[in-house]
């Protein structure tokens, strides 16, 4: 994946910073989640899933992309999950 740099203030990028830390990640996969996201894409399609703390301020986003594709999260004590649709959930459960 192409590096994008920004210039960014430091208040900016110092809430980056703290948000990322209570979402257990770093600064840099968090703005790469959050443009993923905004952009439709989704930001779990990677090898690192996304924190649960993310999903609870992005529930809305983070679902829309749930009902194209699974969504792989983490929570604080690093339990795995996947949010799929209720559509995928009934096809799964009729298997």
């Amino acid at each position: 994946m192409p590096d994008i740099t920004f210039d960014l203030p430091d208040e900016l990028y110092d809430s980056l910073c703290e948000m990322a830390t209570d979402f257990g990640i770093s600064a840099e996969d968090l703005v790469r989640q959050m443009i993923a996201l905004k952009v439709g894409f989704n930001p779990s399609s990677s090898a690192t899933p996304i924190s649960a703390c993310f999903l609870r301020r992005l529930t809305d986003d983070v679902l829309a992309i749930a009902n194209r594709e699974p969504v792989h999260f983490v929570d604080l004590d690093k339990r795995k999950y996947v949010l799929i649709s209720i559509d995928d959930y009934n096809q799964l459960k009729a298997s």
